[in-house]
This record gives structure tokens, C-alpha cells and sequence, in this order.
């Protein structure tokens, strides 16, 4: 169940001031929304706003006018918001927003923690064979942790290396003070977090714009 609540937009601000961090990526206000500075092969610039008033949707639509500007809308969406953002192109509407509280807990075996306690980045791997199997990252700030980029090689799935490095990743983060995990969650990725604890608090969907970069 989706538990939208008043504090999103907090919480979301949040989660940008994380994800930024984990990718090392500038990120500065554009009206009600974030915008970063992604710098990756699918696009250079994302914004992310929740719960935009009409108008500002409208600003925000406008200005994705092309491939490499994403636009990421979090919370419910009406039909208004829906009929100004059919302009755009749709990358995914089927994300989540989840959160869970974030305890100390043991190191599993076989997760190796990359770097020292005093980075604000946290980065886990699994190896098989001397092989990196499956691996994450998660970026503190102050009592929350954003979860990031958690991933397992297409060889090695089914195999429950996703929790160990949700595991190891939550060991390395709870040590750094943090209490709350958030995450912007895949329709796969879900069924891992929810077995996990996860809940869902909104929904998200992303948008780009359809004429080309340049």
C-alpha cells in the first residue's frame, strides 16, 4: 500500500541531498524542484519535484525539451498533471518511493565493505570466485541513508545476494548514525525490498523530453 503523507516533500529533498551524493553529482534548486547534474550515457540533467502545483508542472514540462532532460515527478498524479505530461515521453511510471528503518546489524560473512567509517558513501560487494557477483552503494546524511545503485550480475541471480548487500549496506550505515533507509524502487527491486520491510510511501514517475540532445 502507497502511504503518501504530508512530510514528502521533506523527504524527498532528502533523498536528492543522498542520490547526489552517491553519484558525486551537483544539484541545485530550480523553483520547487531539484535539479541535478547527472552526467550519465542516458541523460544529463534530472529534475526531481513532488507534489508540483499545476503551473509548476506546467514550467517543469516545458522545460524537458529534450532526450538527455529527465523530469521525475514524485506523488499522486491527477488527471491535469497526467494530460501535461503526455507532452513528454515516458521512461517509467512504474517506481517507488520506499523507506525503512535502518538498524546496526552483523556484517554478513561474504560482503566485502569498501572504504573507512568516515565516508559519508558506503559501498558493499559480494565476490564468487574472486568475481564481483553483486554489489551497492548507500550515501549518509544526517539520520537518513539513501540506498543506491544495488545490483547483481545476471549470472548470479536467484542466489540471495541481493540481501547480503542490503545487509552489509545497512551494517555500514547504521554505524555512521543513520536510522531511516530510502530508496527510489524498480518493479523488480521491489519484491526485495518489501521481503525485506520496505514499504512504499509514494508513487514516481519519469519523464524525458523527445527532441534530440545538442
Amino acid at each position: 500500500m502507497i502511504e503518501t503523507t504530508d512530510g514528502l516533500i521533506p523527504l524527498v529533498d532528502r533523498w536528492v541531498e543522498g542520490w547526489a551524493l552517491s553519484r558525486g553529482a551537483a544539484r541545485h534548486r530550480d523553483g520547487d524542484a531539484w535539479q541535478v547534474d547527472v552526467a550519465a550515457a542516458t541523460r544529463a540533467v534530472e529534475r526531481i519535484v513532488a507534489q508540483p502545483t499545476p503551473a509548476e508542472l506546467t514550467r517543469l514540462v516545458d522545460e524537458t525539451s529534450t532526450s538527455d532532460v529527465w523530469l521525475s515527478v514524485v506523488g499522486p498524479l491527477d488527471g491535469v498533471a497526467r494530460e501535461t505530461l503526455a507532452r513528454l515521453e515516458a521512461v517509467t511510471h512504474a517506481e517507488r518511493m520506499m523507506t525503512a528503518p535502518v538498524s546496526a546489524t552483523l556484517l554478513p560473512a561474504d560482503v566485502i565493505l569498501d572504504g573507512d567509517g568516515d565516508d559519508q558513501v558506503v559501498h558493499v560487494r559480494v565476490e564468487v570466485d574472486g568475481v564481483v557477483a553483486a554489489r551497492g552503494q548507500a550515501a549518509v546524511v544526517g539520520e537518513h541513508v539513501v540506498f543506491d545503485r544495488i545490483a547483481t550480475e545476471p549470472d548470479f541471480r536467484r542466489r540471495g545476494l541481493g540481501r547480503r548487500v542490503m545487509a552489509g549496506l545497512e551494517h555500514g550505515a547504521a554505524a555512521r548514525g543513520a536510522t531511516t533507509g530510502l530508496l527510489f524502487a524498480s518493479v523488480d527491486g521491489r519484491r526485495l525490498y518489501e521481503s525485506l520491510g520496505w514499504r512504499e510511501v509514494a508513487e514516481l514517475g519519469t519523464w524525458r523530453g523527445r527532441g534530440l540532445p545538442g
